[in-house]
């Protein structure tokens, strides 16, 4: 009987390894675009129930717990918009594994209490695009209310599976995360509420850290850079849904 030769069995294993890995990556594929496609499903569909906010209910004290909105079997509690990425999404009211396969997830918290918490996939139609914000990127998340919330990006960091007080717990007002592509560490955006990152650039000039051009132009160009940007997402999004 005619020996086979080491050589050749790994050539043989190597083949079926390739032929694995792009077999997974191929699904992996699939599945972002399928989950990226039915989010922009919900999203159509929660923005014709989006209510119209009257100005003297949004001058009175809000209910802490977000409005739900019940789509498809599933209860969403608003959108959030990232114009430097150009994602806009819906956000499910509760969070576990099957539902982050369809959108981001509310984990812990309200925008009503400046403490909310959104998780996601990694896919690129998700939060995958996450490591790519920089400080003063726009954040936007809209209540079933209608209600409008503004954030501006903080930092970004990496940080371990376990690191649930500093997230949950950070004191800003919005946080957004994702697993990294290996799964072992977390990718973690902390926001400030639009108010108070203008408070924060008035300190620069106060403790003479920057120079009021300084804060000016950024404070310019940052907002160019989100009214355009939220420009190309919508206009991208109106081409894609055509």
């Amino acid at each position: 009987m005619r020996k086979v030769s080491p050589g050749l069995v790994c050539i043989v294993l190597g083949v079926v390894l390739l032929l694995a890995a792009g077999g997974l990556y191929a699904y992996n594929r699939c599945e972002d675009a399928h989950a990226g496609a039915e989010a922009q499903t919900v999203v159509a569909d929660l923005q014709q129930k989006v209510e119209t906010p009257e100005p003297e209910a949004e001058s009175g004290p809000l209910d802490p717990a977000l409005p739900v909105v019940e789509v498809d079997g599933n209860e969403y509690v608003g959108e959030i918009s990232i114009p430097a990425i150009g994602i806009d999404l819906p956000v499910m009211s509760e969070w576990s594994y099957p539902r982050l396969k369809i959108a981001p997830c509310r984990q812990f918290g309200s925008s009503r209490t400046d403490d909310l918490v959104i998780a996601a996939h990694n896919y690129e139609s998700h939060f995958g695009k996450l490591t790519s914000l920089t400080a003063g990127d726009s954040v936007t998340f809209t209540d079933m209310d209608g209600i409008v919330n503004e954030y501006v990006v903080n930092k970004v960091e990496v940080l371990d599976p376990h690191s649930v007080e500093e997230v949950e717990h950070s004191g800003y007002a919005l946080v957004l995360y994702t697993c990294t592509y290996g799964g072992k560490t977390r990718v973690t955006v902390f926001c400030d509420r639009v108010p108070l990152a203008i408070l924060m650039a008035f300190s620069r000039m106060y403790l003479y850290v920057h120079y009021p051009t300084d804060v000016l132009g950024g404070m310019i160009v940052g907002c160019a850079a989100g009214y355009f940007g939220n420009r190309l997402a919508a206009h991208l999004i109106r081409s894609w849904r055509r």
